[in-house]
């Protein structure tokens, strides 16, 4: 877990010409650009980490008082064979988790959390844009306007479990928000209650792992994912390979000795993980699996349009 709010410092050698248009391209939404700049870094790994870093923060002021938000993401990883919280059950935890995030996180901390756990297959389709819509919602006196985009296919095993996020924002008023010390005894206590809130009525409580910034957030619970998923259904291959499409993502391919899912694909994403997090999610899988020489075929399905609304607590 993160706790130290400047982990990811501007990159050295970075110019002040390109760290204003670096940041000015992702506060405008140009994608293009934002990888363009990205690129012409001497350090690709301290540009991403850049990259993951300010994707997720946003500075404002309210009535001439500066506030600074950021996006944290909680990972929630079902049962094996069960499926992660609807949102019935999401409307019937919401209080019993926002108590406990707000015991967890102390006092004066500001949160914002969105209604219901998000799949990765959802959280792997997002571009910088959609993380960037959950921080403005949650800027006081912006209207929430609906939220759209397209979902990827993540067909796994049946007995498999599944990945999700609960998304919040953390908001500060004399800086960025700062994760609470590490305590085993308080962390403990917070995924025994929010496992407790989130749990099916017929099947076992999912694990739940504490709330961190997005970058580490999302590679964690990718990280804890796959070891649960091996234990379930063992991997028995997996691929790697760039989209040379897009900058931003890598395509991870599994194999499964199971006739009904015997491959599936998911992504990762540069902006939310960065080069480090690629290489840590690939280094479980090293530990896991052999890496197979032959691509594999995966069929594509067809990208699910999706709208939300960003309803919050």
């Amino acid at each position: 877990m993160s706790s130290d709010t400047n982990i990811n410092p501007a990159p050295a050698a970075a110019s002040g010409q390109w760290l204003t248009a670096f940041d000015a391209a992702i506060e405008r939404g140009d994608d293009k650009q934002m990888w363009h700049l990205l690129g012409q870094h001497h350090d690709q790994e301290a540009a991403h980490d850049w990259l993951t870093t300010q994707v997720a923060r946003l500075s404002y002021a309210v009535s001439d008082r500066a506030r600074f938000s950021e996006l944290f993401l909680l990972p929630v990883i079902s049962a094996p064979g069960s499926s992660l919280p609807e949102d019935a059950l999401w409307r019937e935890a919401d209080y019993c988790v926002g108590e406990a995030l707000d015991t967890w996180l102390g006092k004066g901390a500001r949160k914002t959390v969105f209604s219901g756990v998000r799949p990765y297959a959802w959280i792997g389709a997002w571009r910088p844009a959609v993380l960037r819509c959950h921080l403005n919602s949650a800027v006081p006196g912006r209207a929430a306007a609906p939220l759209s985009f397209l979902t990827e296919t993540l067909d796994l095993p049946e007995d498999a479990p599944v990945l999700g996020f609960v998304c919040m924002v953390l908001t500060g008023q004399l800086g960025w928000p700062q994760l609470p010390p590490a305590s085993t005894a308080r962390d403990d206590r917070f995924k025994l209650v929010t496992a407790g809130a989130l749990q099916q009525r017929r099947g076992d409580a999912p694990t739940i792992l504490t709330p961190d910034r997005l970058q580490y957030a999302v590679a964690d619970g990718l990280g804890r994912w796959l070891m649960s998923l091996h234990e379930a259904k063992p991997i028995t291959g997996w691929t790697v390979a760039p989209m040379a499409a897009s900058p931003d993502v890598v395509k991870v391919t599994l194999a499964f000795d199971d006739d009904s899912v015997p491959v599936t694909q998911f992504t990762l994403r540069k902006h939310q993980i960065g080069l480090n997090g690629v290489s840590d999610v690939l280094s479980i899988l090293t530990h896991l699996a052999p890496m197979l020489d032959v691509p594999m075929d995966v069929p594509q399905g067809t990208p699910q349009h999706k709208t939300i609304d960003l309803t919050s607590r």
